[in-house]
């Protein structure tokens, strides 16, 4: 399938545009909707999660791997067996607005609904060209593997009525037309929230940290909010729309994981004029807000001259003594973001994953021989090195989960922060009822609507997300000591919150 390139697109917008003129054909039209409708498609990312790896754009099965299990994305070409060839546009508009597929069952918020429902009817229109004009493919996906209760779709009603609203695009008005083009493209079309936001312990976004840092399949996506201590206080307008163009900065630094697909994928295709409107809007947010803040843990004399001795033996050669890298080939680690984030996970799975190489940039090869120890001191060394001013907080137990779990996202963060923090008012009811109750509460039906009912009745006042979130606050210290992966134990907790939810509307 061609690419759609700058001029085309552009192209294709003036012959949107014309289509009432006499001389411009329902064909030529017709073209025009789809080009636009690819143009879209890839400032939506879409290819990324409905093609799996080698296979055949669109046709779906890539996997994303979470705590409770595996979902795999559908095939969405025109094919009427595999695909969504019997959709209709009413079927697809319904699913990108509302989050409800062709056989009336809500879709899971891997999809992100929660933005497309924000489209316009010409973009929705556009996609829908697009997608018709696929080549159909045969190609049955492998069923998701979601545990009991995830596994059972009902429990999306209450998730939706808690964390879903339907909406359009709203213009501001004190802004211009490309600030707001800029938010569109983030908001509606990029969901760049989806991987910068921090999830709370239903997994829904926590949007009063919109765009603070989040987690993404492992990877640690950084705070690109409006706040001062934003990775954007590095970059003019100018040099973030070349990031997001070419994901490589002119320091010598460059996006890996998630981000380096994104740009592969989506970002590195927009217009000139679109990535310059992001940068814009994303360097002038209208709500600021204010990223969580994070304990400042401290590194020994010691720990520092193990992970400057290791980091000599082991890195050095491509990154250089002064973590400057080679410029095109290999990335700084002085003064990279990514390096510098408010967790260390990237720098972790960079050490035990490794990376394939692109373009002029070479392969990383995995140092996942080396001990949990031994990464946790380079990655706090490289952390506080060459002027970095970052936390060194990588733990023996957060590489030993990443190690078990390199490609599942942690139910956690450092051992301390596993169990979210709430008022005494909210929590102390919760935890009153006792370890017992809420761990016999996750094996028990019965035993959950007590507790429910326990906490209501203690707290009268609460709303339905709050019992949601004390509770599984509760349980998630009931299980803290248990000898299981962040992973697994952010899986449990992740359960019993599901169940909690199914319990309050009377499933």
């Amino acid at each position: 399938m061609a690419n759609c390139s700058s001029s085309s697109f552009w192209r294709a917008f003036f012959l949107v545009s014309a289509a009432a003129i006499p001389w411009v054909d329902d064909a030529t039209a017709a073209d025009a909707l789809v080009a636009r409708g690819q143009y879209l498609a890839r400032a939506a990312d879409c290819v990324s999660c409905h093609t799996a790896a080698n296979g055949k754009p669109y046709a779906g099965g890539d996997e994303l791997k979470t705590p409770f299990g595996s979902i795999y994305g559908p095939n969405i070409t025109p094919d009427p067996k595999t695909g969504i060839g019997t959709w209709t546009k009413t079927d697809f508009e319904r699913a990108l607005r509302l989050g409800v597929g062709k056989d009336g069952k809500d879709l899971y918020p891997a999809m992100p609904y929660q933005n497309y429902t924000l489209l316009t009817d010409a973009d929705i229109d556009a996609l829908w060209a697009f997608e018709r004009s696929l080549p159909p493919v045969v190609h049955e996906v492998h069923a998701n593997t979601f545990r009991f209760p995830f596994n059972i779709r009902t429990g999306l009603v209450a998730w939706q009525s808690l964390y879903f609203k339907p909406g359009r695009f709203q213009a501001a008005a004190d802004k211009d037309a490309e600030w707001n083009r800029g938010n569109y493209l983030v908001n509606a079309l990029g969901h760049c929230n989806q991987c910068h936001t921090p999830r709370n312990i239903a997994q829904a976004s926590e949007t009063k940290y919109q765009l603070t840092g989040g987690q993404i399949e492992g990877w640690y996506a950084p705070d690109i909010s409006s706040d001062p201590l934003s990775e954007l206080k590095h970059y003019s307008v100018d040099s973030l729309a070349k990031f997001l163009k070419t994901g490589q900065t002119a320091h010598n630094t460059k996006t890996f994981g998630p981000m380096q697909e994104v740009v592969h994928g989506s970002l590195s295709y927009l217009t000139d004029a679109d990535l310059h409107a992001m940068a814009l809007y994303l360097k002038d947010q209208s709500d600021h807000v204010h990223s969580q803040t994070v304990a400042q843990a401290s590194i020994s004399p010691a720990q520092l001259e193990a992970g400057k001795a290791l980091y000599e033996d082991n890195c050095s050669s491509c990154h250089q003594s002064n973590g400057k890298g080679m410029p095109g080939q290999v990335p700084a680690l002085a003064g990279n973001t990514a390096v510098t984030a408010p967790e260390p996970y990237n720098v972790i799975m960079a050490m035990l994953q490794g990376f394939a190489p692109q373009g002029s940039w070479g392969a990383m090869g995995s140092f996942a021989h080396l001990s949990d120890e031994q990464i946790a001191d380079i990655a706090d060394y490289v952390r506080v090195a060459w002027g970095n001013n970052a936390d060194p907080n990588a733990t023996l137990w957060a590489v030993g989960n990443w190690r078990a779990n390199a490609e599942l996202p942690a139910g956690g963060q450092q051992p301390a922060l596993i169990c979210a923090s709430l008022s005494p008012q909210v929590l102390d009811p919760a935890l009153k009822q006792g370890p017992e109750a809420l761990r016999e509460a996750a094996l028990s039906r019965a035993k959950l609507r007590e507790v429910v009912s326990n906490y209501r009745s203690a707290v009268p006042n609460s709303n339905v997300a709050q019992t949601i979130e004390a509770l599984s606050v509760a349980y998630c210290r009931a299980i803290v000591s248990d000898k299981v992966s962040s992973a697994q134990s952010g899986a449990k907790v992740a359960n019993f919150s599901q169940q909690v939810a199914i319990a309050l509307t009377g499933g």
